[in-house]
């Protein structure tokens, strides 16, 4: 499963940046290999229904963490969710943004995902 993610404002930045892959690697919410295709914005992780991306897993915070892509690079930060936000096995509450590599593992609550960039 595949969802498109295509928020871009036209700048010359969004449409020359890489897009980021999450894959579900192991989840009790979702079909493993499930993904999302975001493009260089800003996108909101979390339990709550008007998120980018909606986990609805009880351990995950309504507003967990947000993506987004800056200075040619994806960062991912932890929104003083209760339960943090775990990239390779680092939590990253109150470290504010991080820099996502390729085959970055995140795990919000019980879900498990990793990171991926396609080339537009």
């Amino acid at each position: 499963m595949v969802e498109e993610n295509v928020k871009n404002n036209g700048s010359q930045e969004k449409s020359v940046a890489p897009k980021l892959i999450l894959r579900v690697v192991k989840s009790s919410f979702f079909i493993p290999q499930t993904e999302w295709v975001l493009e260089p914005n800003e996108h909101v992780l979390g339990r709550y229904p008007s998120n980018d991306i909606v986990i609805p897993d009880p351990y995950v915070s309504r507003r967990h963490a947000k993506l987004f892509f800056k200075d040619g690079n994806w960062f991912i930060e932890d929104l003083d969710s209760t339960n943090g936000t775990i990239v390779n096995n680092e939590d990253i509450r109150d470290k504010g943004p991080v820099v996502l590599v390729e085959n970055a593992e995140i795990i919000i609550g019980l879900t498990v995902l990793t990171v991926k960039f396609q080339k537009s």
